[in-house]
Order: C-alpha cells, then structure tokens, then sequence
C-alpha cells in the first residue's frame, strides 16, 4: 500500500477512505498487493500500526511486516543524523527533527516477532514473500555489445583475417615463432569465445588513431601477440620475450583486461565514441566511491560542529592524507604534529566524529578509467546513473564489476601522452618537420646517455629522486635495461632487496648465481635474480612440467592453503589469488607440497625441490609482470628521446599538461640547466599553452634561427594567471590577433576580462613590454580606475587613441624591486620565470657556506655539508626497514637535491619540513653507485643524497639576520624550539599505516 494511503490512516475519521483506497489498489494490481505495516517506535507509530492492520484485515488484503534500515545497530543513529547534516550542509544543532527514534535498524527475526507479537500473520507474509523472490543474474558467461563484422563472416574467422593482416604490417616476414603463437593465442581466444572482445577493443583503438590521439597499451595485454598485430600494442612480445599466459589462460578467474591509455584532455572524445558507437543502453562507466579519509572528514565534520572556516583549514591541513581512523595515531606519533595543540578540549568531538565517519561513502564520481562494454540488457542486469558530465554511469566499483562478471576495457587519461604530443606538435610548428614518435630508432645514443645521466626531471616513470639514484647506478644502455629498470623500482622488488644483487652482478661485482642450473636460460637476463612475473611462471613450468596456464594459477595461488591444484582430482574451488602481499599462509602448505612432490617425479632431489620452492614462495609476491613494464618502456624512452632531441618543446608540454611528480617550478628550473630561457607571461606573446619561442641573443640585434645556432625559451601561458578563465584567454588571444595591445588601457577596452584578472596581469609584469613608460604601481592603480569606468560593448566604437594622452600620470610611484618581481610571480603564477627565488638569499648561502646541488658532486662521500632550496616534494614511501623516512627534494639555483630525512631525527625537525617551504639543511653527503667492471659509467654520475642532521627554516633564519640578530643567535633559537617538539610525547611512529606524499609548495 503506497504510504500516502497510510498516511490518510493517521486520522481516525479517515479510516474508511483508506479502507476503500486499499480495496481500489487490490482491485487494480491483483492478489499481489499488500499493505505495507512498520514500527519505529516513534511518536503515533504504534496507533499507525494498528489502524494499518485494522485497514488491511477490513479490506482483505494481506499485511506485510517492515522496518526501514539506515544503519546496523542502533547506535548507527548518530552517525546517520552526521551524515544528513553534511549531506544537506546544516549544522547538526538544526538537525534534531532527523532524529525522533534510533529504531531504523536491521532488526533479526526474534526482534521483529517480538515487535509485532498480536499480528504473527504478517510475519509470516513477509516471510513467505522472502521465500518466494528468486532472482538469477548471469554472471558466468561474458556480454558482448554488437560489433559490425562484414557480410558473410564471423567473429573467429574476421578476427584472424584482421590478425594476418596485421602481422604482415608488423614484420618482414612471418616467421615459425611468429605462425605458432599467433595460431596459439588465437585458438585460446576463440575457445574462451573472446573475439567480439578483442575486435571491439581493436576498433576503439584504431577510432582514436584517426582522430589524431596518441594512445598506448598498458598491462599484461601487451604480452599478447593478437593485441600487437591488431594494433592495441607497440610493444613486440616476440622481439622482448613476453609470455601470453600471464595476460589470458583458460584457469585464471578474471575476464582479459585491456588497458588502454589516451591523452588526458582528450580522453572524453574517446569516450563519446564508445558510447555513441555502441549505444548507451550496452555501455556504461564504473563508479568510484569517494569516502571520507581525514582531511575531508575533518573538513565536513567540522562544518557540521558549525566552528570557523580558517581554523578546520587550518586542522585539516596539518594532517597527512591518511584514514579518518589514524587521526589518533597521527597525533600521537607523527612528529610534524607534535607541539600543535590538536589534543586540545575542543578539538576532542571533532575527531571522535571524524572516526564515527571514516570510510563511508562521500558521493559517486565517475571512474578514471573503467569502461563497461556488455549487451543490450546492461540495465536489466545493473543499476545505472547518469553522472555530472553527462555519461552512463554504474553504480559499481571496478571490484564489483568483476564480481558481477562484466568485461571491463580500461581508457585511462595519461597527461604524460598529452605531454608527447605537445611537443610533437610543437616540434612541427616551430621546425616545420614531422617526427614519426611511433617509429623511433630503440637504440638511440643521445636517448640513453640522456637516461645514464639521470638528468630525467619531466620523464615519464624515472623523474623521481629514487628512479635517478637508480638509473646513476643502473646506466641502461638499451630498451630492454628500462624494462628491467621499471620493474625494480616497485614496491615489491625494493622491500625484498631484489636492487642490490642485480646491480652487483650486472656490473661485475658478483657472479650470477641460480637456484638450478635448469633456471639458466629462464633468469639469465637479470642476472640469476628472479624479476618478472613472467620469470616466476616459467621456472614453476620448468620444474614440475605443468602447463603455462597451470604455472600461472599456481603463481597467484602460492599462499593458498587449498587451492584446485593442476593433478587433484578433486578439483577443490580456489579463493581469488593475490599477486600483493602475503596473507599469512605459511610456506607449508598444500602448494608447496604438490611442488615438491613434482619437482621430485621431475629428476629433482629433495633437496633441490624444497630449495627451489623456498626460492619461488620467497620471491612470488614481489615480482613484478614484464608486459606491464615492456608496455611502460616505450612511452619512458620517447619521452627521454624528445628530452634529449627537443628539450624545449618537451618540457613545453610537460609544463602544458603537468604530467609528473614535481611542481611546474621545478620543470622551470630544470629547463634553465638545459640552456632554454624561461620568458614570463607577456599579454602580446604568451599563448592558452606554454609555447617554444626563438630568443633574442643579447648582441646579435637578430633572431638566429641556424640549427646548432637558436637558442629557445619557453613563454609561460596565460593559462597560469591566477583566477583567469579560458573565456578571459580566448579573449585576449582573439583581440590582439587584430592587432597587439598597446596600453592597459587598450587591453581593457578590447577584452572581457575582470577586474580582478587585470589586476593580476599588471601585478605578474604581463604588461611590462607594453607599459614601458609607467610603473607596475601605477598600472594598478589604473586598472582600479578602469573597472570604475563603463565599458564599452564588444562591436561598438572605442575611444581614439589621442585620448590616451589624458590619463593622469603618477611617475613618483617606484617600480617593484627585484623581490617584489620573484614574489609577484610566485603569488600570481607559482613560477618565478624572471629570477629563480634562492638568488635573492644568495648573500645569505655564502654566509652560511651552502653547498649548491652541482657541487655535491665533488664533494667526498660522507662529508659535512649545508644544502638550501625550495621545497619541491616530500614522501614517506613504504620501505623494506618498515621505518618511516622522509625523502624530500629541494630546489636551488643548480639543480634538485634529494635529502633524506630518518626517523631517528624526526622528532626534531619534521615539522620543520612539512610546514616550511623555504629549507636549510645540514647533513652528511651519501654517494652511491659510479662504478663498474663490465659497462662504461662516467664517474661524476653517482647517486647523491643528502642525509639530514638538522633542518632549519631558511626563510625565518633570514628575517633574524635582516632584524639584526647573529647567525649563531638565529639557529640557536630553531634549535630550541626544535628541542622542545622532539621531547613531547608521542612514543615509537606507527609507521605502516602513516605513509604519504606530497607536491611540495609553488612559493605560495
């Protein structure tokens, strides 16, 4: 009964109405209607319920017991009404109504017979109505959408026709190796009945190359000769050894998983395609669930509480980005938060809420990646939305969508790809030649002295300090060294210590030692270390002679204590395998058993076997796939090829489309070693994107356009200027097209833009080559005159020129100086384009004998130094010690340095390098790497890391000196207060829970 109808039964005298609106409903629906009876416990529930079941029994239709459940337990109740004053932004003091009864729980059978103890017929109704819904969605056999095949053929035999086609593109000849794996993977595909897949994966791909978009292939797929010949891949899994089972065999669980990545800003173009290409009613995008972490929790329940913006601000900032529920331990342990007050009385019901709130869900946004590509009865099966953008979205994570056995094609917006073509683009506007990216020579020499240098700020997977250290110790010299280098430098290989002996046997140090010598041929290419995942699988095959298909089943299933093993003839269920961390089985179990076993029958002695198998439980969880990090190579060596070839026009589009780890700053730093001049934002030169333009040389009087004779710099992009919008971009592009600006005044009158916008351009220097005449002071004061004045229309006639001349002068104002320029530029655009900010300290850095980072390099190991920069990036990854350490990267006028931060002076000075930007840093210099016995290394190129001892506020020890206080005076007083955080209390650091980055500080 629908409750408008039960409410009319509230009133006694409406009782007959309700009566015989029931009788219509049963009238209208048939037997299968039913009067809906509840009881909350609330005001006039009981009295509702009994005229409920009054009215049902009068009117003869079956009462059914409910009761509506919005948390667990009845002391959800709270947290239930937090949640509706953050979802409906009131505070919770006007919330009370929310919150009559706490009854709207999921009460067990006993409860709601005790509760409905007169009506025991209308709990038998809703027990019969539980037992007769029976609902079955087909989750075992995947749904394809249609895919347009020409006439008279099917899906098998266009898919290999496409496959042959493309083979023949892809290779000189078809060789033996070539026919028998393509015949291989073909045959797995059709009998699993994955053809439509791949042929509708194939056409995406081949829609976003016509469009002009870069895309690549990432995952395991790129191990799979189909997708290289179809044209998914680029990466040959012949020529780098690939192994097809570990994308696609008939034991693993899942469904093939094709990850696709596109440009980043064109990424909804791509998605537009699939979506009205194969209809909405057969495609969709997964969710992904935002919940409440720390700082959104503090942030909303603080709104809730109803206590000032600037100080939950203010708390929420001081947090890492963890869980709502490491608050505790966060204030307990870290040392950043010692000293900060946040244990104080007040703050105590903020937290306590925040914990009562972490993890629950925030909104549905749409997933990055995830598209659901399925028949036309998509919705029939799922719950569907439409999403903010406009597009179809499920309301299911990619982890439910496995569950629900839906086939998942995976278009991820990659900014580094955006970035590429950027500079591809570039590079034809400014040279007027195309460079064919795709079809780059692999064993370019400029490319790898470039990576061997580690000077990879800006490229794709080895920009961050620990990738450089690496490739200093590393010194790949061909395509397959990235692979390998990628792959060491994950979590899994770093925590098991798997760097250290590859790097020693790789560079003669060590011999290559192997767990068998029949393991020769399968790890002779790291050196005897097992890497890859791919290696993994080979060797279990190897050993016990099962299949592929079966090696990998038993790679992902290693910690399972009863999984369905290749021989057992049971063929017991196996739970989903992990390829991450252990869950706890020990190297006992059932599987190392069956290995053993089969080792044994293979000629292996006991001994042997259990060896191996130590060796392969060991390494299992830490490997990483060989696919994955082949299909990861290829956009790391043509961003290093751009870097090393266009260094201009690649960083151009690294500063465009912010693809990296480091602030754009840094880039701007990064450029300037490079020799490329950084020209700031100019409203007559400055483009929406950064542009590559030639540079006046200072005595030349002409522009120098010779090869081997230019010189370019990069033009910051209006883009940058704060509060700026793309229709106030737009605007100024278009009117200056007609003809360059000549004054503010001119810019104002010609544009759509704010006064606030204007404000910023005079303030940044973006009207320094028009205004040659006038101040930046004066301009302001202009611009707050203009935006007083009426404007005229856009199309109606301007002033004449003449009248320029009557704008009253204001020559006494003095023009900025220098540091008002850097801080300008800082606060407007994050850049300081004109002057790099630690040449203004430069007194002081002589003063206290700073060494630069390029001088780092001369220094002997374990020497004392002093170091400065602008903090760039901080993080605290998960290592093999379990300790918590900081690394950090300053910025000074040479170049990065990477400092590292132990735990053991945390307590000190952890506050210091989280809520400073400006650094100082005494420590010991660390040096690693430089040498080898089988490959050339140049000397000066060692990993270099500055372990921290103490770490000062440069820009507070600065303004001490300038008020007149000693050098001596100015430490000394950081020191002391230093010394008094280290002492609060806060106990060993809980560090696995605690990990967590961050960007860094712009200068703002």
């Amino acid at each position: 009964m629908p409750r408008r109808a039960g409410r009319a039964a509230r009133g006694a005298g409406a009782i007959p109405t309700a009566i015989e609106t029931a009788k219509q409903w049963r009238a209208a629906i048939g037997d299968g209607y039913r009067i809906e009876v509840f009881d909350h416990r609330g005001y006039g529930d009981k009295t509702l319920r009994d005229r409920l079941l009054y009215v049902a029994k009068d009117a003869g239709v079956p009462a059914v017991v409910t009761n509506d459940v919005h948390y667990a337990t009845p002391r959800g109740a709270a947290t239930h009404e937090l949640l509706h004053a953050i979802k409906d932004i009131v505070a919770l003091s006007r919330t009370q109504s929310l919150r009559s009864t706490s009854e709207y729980f999921l009460k067990d059978s006993n409860e709601m017979c005790d509760l409905f103890w007169d009506a025991p017929e209308a709990v038998d109704e809703t027990l019969r109505i539980t037992d007769a819904c029976d609902f079955e969605v087909d989750l075992d056999a995947p749904h394809f959408p249609k895919v347009a095949i020409p006439a008279g053929t099917t899906h098998t035999g266009w898919l290999a026709r496409r496959c042959y086609e493309g083979a023949r593109r892809r290779y000189p000849s078809i060789t033996r190796a070539v026919e028998d794996r393509l015949q291989h993977e073909l045959g797995l595909i059709f009998r699993m009945g994955f053809a439509s897949y791949f042929l509708l994966v194939a056409d995406i791909v081949d829609h976003i190359r016509k469009l002009g978009i870069r895309c690549a292939c990432r995952g395991s797929a790129a191990g799979s000769l189909v997708c290289y010949v179809l044209g998914i891949s680029d990466v040959d899994p012949v020529r780098y050894d690939l192994l097809f089972e570990r994308f696609m065999n008939e034991r693993r669980e899942e469904f093939p998983d094709v990850d696709v990545d596109v440009e980043s800003h064109r990424r909804e173009e791509v998605l537009a395609y699939i979506l009205d290409t194969y209809g909405k009613e057969q495609t969709a995008i997964c969710c992904m669930v935002d919940t409440f972490r720390a700082r959104m929790a503090i942030r909303e329940v603080g709104k809730a509480l109803g206590l000032p913006a600037e100080e939950i601000d203010l708390v929420a900032k001081a947090f890492p980005r963890v869980q709502a529920s490491d608050i505790p331990r966060a204030i307990e342990h870290l040392p950043e938060l010692q000293g900060t007050n946040l244990q104080a009385g007040q703050l105590e019901q903020l937290f306590e809420l925040c914990l009562a709130i972490d993890g629950f869900p925030r909104h549905l946004a749409l997933h990055p990646s995830g598209v659901i590509l399925s028949s036309a009865d998509l919705a029939d099966r799922v719950p569907m939305q439409e999403s903010f953008q406009g597009f179809v979205m499920l309301q299911a994570d990619k982890h439910d969508v496995e569950d629900l056995g839906l086939v998942k094609l995976d278009v991820l917006g990659v900014r580094m790809l955006s970035s590429i073509a950027h500079a591809r683009d570039e590079i034809e506007r400014v040279h007027g030649r195309s460079v064919d990216l795709d079809d780059l020579p692999r064993d370019d020499a400029d490319t790898f002295r470039l990576i061997a240098s580690s000077r990879t700020i800006g490229c794709f997977q080895i920009e961050s300090p620990g990738q450089r250290e690496l490739l200093a110790r590393f010194q790949p010299n061909r395509f397959e060294d990235l692979i390998v280098d990628i792959s060491l430098f994950r979590p899994g290989p770093v925590k098991s210590d798997m760097v250290s002996p590859y790097l020693e046997r790789r560079h003669g140090f060590e011999d290559a030692v192997y767990p068998h010598p029949s393991l020769r041929s399968i790890l002779r290419e790291t050196h005897g270390v097992i890497v890859f995942h791919e290696q993994l699988i080979r060797a279990i095959a190897s050993v016990t002679g099962c299949s592929l298909a079966d090696a990998d089943y038993i790679r992902r299933h290693l910690d399972s204590e009863r999984p369905s093993l290749p021989d057992d003839p049971d063929s017991r269920p196996a739970r989903r395998g992990l390829d991450g961390p252990r869950s706890g089985v020990g190297a006992d179990n059932e599987v190392g058993a069956w290995f053993v076993a089969r080792a044994v029958d293979n000629g292996y002695s006991r001994l042997q076997a259990e060896t191996l198998w130590k060796e392969v439980f060991a390494f299992a969880s830490f490997g990483f796939c060989k696919s994955h990090a082949a299909a990861f190579a290829l956009p790391t060596y043509v961003s290093a090829w751009l870097k090393a070839h266009y260094p201009a026009e690649f960083l151009a589009g690294v500063l465009t489309h912010d693809p990296g780890m480091y602030p754009r700053r840094l880039i701007v730093s990064d450029a300037r070693h490079f020799g490329i001049a950084i020209l700031p934002i100019d409203v007559n030169h400055s483009d929406a994107l950064y542009r590559v333009q030639p540079v006046l040389f200072p005595h030349s009087g002409d522009y120098r356009r010779q090869r081997g004779q230019e010189r370019w710099g990069i033009r910051l992009a209006l883009s940058e200027v704060k509060g700026i919008s793309d229709a106030e971009v737009d605007s100024i592009i278009e009117a200056r097209n007609e003809c360059p600006f000549s004054s503010l005044e001119d810019l104002w009158r010609r544009t759509e833009l704010s006064q606030p916008v204007l404000t910023n351009l005079v303030h940044v220097g973006a009207l320094d080559s028009v205004e040659s005449t006038r101040t930046r002071r004066e301009l302001l004061w202009r611009a707050t005159e203009l935006a007083t004045e009426p404007k005229p229309a856009v199309g109606h006639q301007l002033g004449l020129a003449l009248d320029e001349s009557a704008v009253p002068s204001l020559g006494d104002l003095a023009d900025y100086s220098s540091l008002e320029q850097v801080q300008a530029e800082l606060e407007v655009a994050g850049i300081d384009a004109r002057k790099h900010m630690m040449e203004l300290y430069q007194p002081l850095l002589v003063e206290l004998g700073v060494t630069s980072g390029a001088e780092l390099r001369h220094k002997r190991n374990d020497s004392q130094v002093w170091v400065a920069g602008i903090k760039v990036s901080t993080q605290t990854p998960a290592i093999r010690s379990g300790q918590r350490i900081i690394f950090l990267t300053l910025d000074d006028t040479s170049g990065p340095i990477d400092v590292t931060v132990f735990q053991r002076v945390q307590p000190r000075c952890a506050r210091t390098v989280f809520h400073s930007w400006l650094l100082l840093v005494k420590g010991i210099v660390r040096k690693r790497g430089g040498a080898s016995l089988t490959h050339d290394m140049d000397s000066d190129n060692v990993g270099i890391t500055v372990v921290a001892h103490e770490v000062f506020d440069l820009a507070e020890l600065a303004s001490d000196r300038a008020a007149g206080h000693s050098r001596a005076a100015a430490l000394g007083r950081q020191r002391r207060l230093q010394a008094v955080a280290g002492l609060a209390p806060g106990g060993e650091l809980a560090a696995p829970k605690l990990w967590h980055s961050s960007g860094g500080s712009a200068g703002r």
